[in-house]
C-alpha cells in the first residue's frame, strides 16, 4: 500500500524524524538511507518513506509499509502536529 502526504516540514525534518521514531522509539532498524528515500525493516515488516522537497521548504512523503499500519498512521500524525506548531510559532 502507498499513500503519499504533504506536510509543512523541510525534508531534512521529516527524516530527522523518521529516524528518531521508527528506529530510536520503535526499535526498527534503518536498513537503507538514500537521498529522500529511508527503508526500515525488521522480521515484522517494513516501511518505506520517499521524501521529496516541494515550495516553501514542505514535504510530500510518500509511505509504503507492510505490518507497521498502526505505527506509520501514529508517525503521521506526529508530523501533522509538529507542522501545526511550527506554523503557529511563525505567525
Amino acid at each position: 500500500m502507498a499513500e503519499t502526504h504533504p506536510f509543512r516540514l523541510h525534508p531534512d525534518e521529516v527524516a530527522r524524524r523518521a529516524r528518531e521514531y521508527f528506529t530510536e522509539q520503535l526499535g526498527i532498524p534503518l536498513v537503507r538511507d538514500m537521498a529522500g528515500y529511508m527503508r526500515f525493516e525488521d522480521i515484522h515488516g517494513f516501511v518505506e518513506l520517499d521524501i521529496r522537497g516541494d515550495a516553501n521548504n514542505q514535504s510530500r512523503v510518500t509511505f509504503q509499509y507492510q505490518g507497521y499500519e498502526r505505527e506509520v498512521h501514529e508517525f503521521r500524525r506526529l508530523l501533522a502536529e509538529q507542522a501545526q506548531e511550527e506554523t503557529r510559532q511563525g505567525e
